[in-house]
């Protein structure tokens, strides 16, 4: 009795994930109908943080190609697989790949723009800080896991694996592509003889170079 109990259970579960694999695989091939609800926040028992870029969804406006036009979209990142993620149909509603985007910019202060670009051999998504001309300084968002160092015992509380961000800048020009470092010897360079203004911009207003954000400042600073 137990045995066909378990057989049945375990047909039951692989006939759902079935059928969420053929939802999710037929969605994506059409246009979205896009919703206001998101619930893309992946945590476990035992890991701090999230996969996805950030630990809440995001609003942004959303271009796709063919110029359409998309106002307050919740959205996240998965930057592990390049991939943007919308929520359509309420809380409960499965989360969808969002295909055929051109770029993305987010509802904020102080707005974040999303773009691909073909960097490191593939298309990575991108957040765009700076455009001159035919020149383009960007971010690489990335988030790994963090496991915990210290052993332990009967005297240390809970210990988490913990996702941590990384981000890393380029310079884009024309195809060719160059990573930059947030370090003096990268902002000397790009600053050129504005460099003792920068960092005198730098330390007044305490802005973290190793943040988009701060990076963001800086190269528009720069460009004045």
């Amino acid at each position: 009795m137990k045995k066909i109990i378990f057989t049945l259970a375990l047909g039951l579960v692989l006939l759902v994930d079935l059928a969420w694999s053929q939802s999710v695989s037929t969605l994506k091939q059409n246009d979205i109908d896009y919703g206001r609800a998101f619930r893309l926040n992946a945590k476990s028992d035992g890991v701090k943080g999230t996969p996805f870029l950030y630990d809440e969804p995001k609003s942004a406006k959303i271009s796709l190609i063919g110029g359409k036009v998309y106002e307050d979209i919740p959205f996240n990142i998965l930057p592990e697989k390049e991939e943007i993620y919308i929520q359509t149909g309420g809380v409960d509603s499965e989360p969808l790949v969002l295909k055929n985007w051109e770029w993305l910019q987010t509802l904020e202060e102080e707005p974040k723009l999303f773009r691909l670009e073909y960097l490191e051999g593939k298309q990575r998504i991108v957040e765009v800080l700076f455009e001159k001309d035919k020149e383009k300084f960007v971010a690489i968002h990335s988030k790994y896991l963090v496991e915990p160092t210290v052993l332990k015992d009967g005297y240390t509380g809970p210990q988490y694996d913990t996702y941590k961000q990384n981000t890393r800048f380029y310079r884009i020009s024309g195809l060719s592509s160059k990573e930059f470092k947030s370090n003096n010897s990268s902002i000397k360079e790009l600053a050129g003889p504005k460099f003792n203004e920068v960092n005198a911009f730098i330390k007044t207003n305490n802005i973290k170079a190793d943040r988009a954000s701060g990076m963001k400042q800086i190269l528009e600073f720069i460009n004045r």
